[in-house]
């Protein structure tokens, strides 16, 4: 999909969030909210970019991050992680392969930016 984002968020509330900016944004924009579905929504969707939250119920999105690109198609799909965690470190975000991380609370247009910039690579 053109300008399609997927977003990986476990709670609704951020999930309608996030859509809400990114939509506002000029994006189209898919959701899920475990780690299930993630790979087969990529495949399915091929979206331009994730953004997906670093801590989820049962899941670890830096663990995620990893494998979505380590899947030879995706390496160059962008992945913007958000946290809440300002002590990710720099290590952790380069295990993950992560494109870039935001963190919690953040201005809505500091995310639409950040999407902007990692898109237009």
């Amino acid at each position: 999909m053109i300008n399609s984002i997927l977003v990986v968020e476990d709670n609704e509330e951020l999930q309608l969030l996030y859509k809400l900016v990114l939509e506002l944004a000029g994006y189209q924009v898919a959701t899920v909210n475990n780690e299930i579905n993630i790979l087969d929504f990529v495949e399915k969707i091929r979206p331009q970019l994730i953004l997906m939250d670093t801590m989820m119920s049962g899941i670890n999105g830096l663990q995620i991050s990893r494998k979505i690109k380590e899947n030879f198609d995706n390496r160059s799909l962008p992945v913007l992680l958000v946290s809440a965690i300002n002590g990710i470190k720099d290590r952790q975000l380069a295990d993950s392969k992560a494109d870039s991380i935001i963190y919690k609370p953040f201005n809505p247009n500091d995310l639409t930016s950040q999407v902007k910039k990692l898109i237009s690579h």
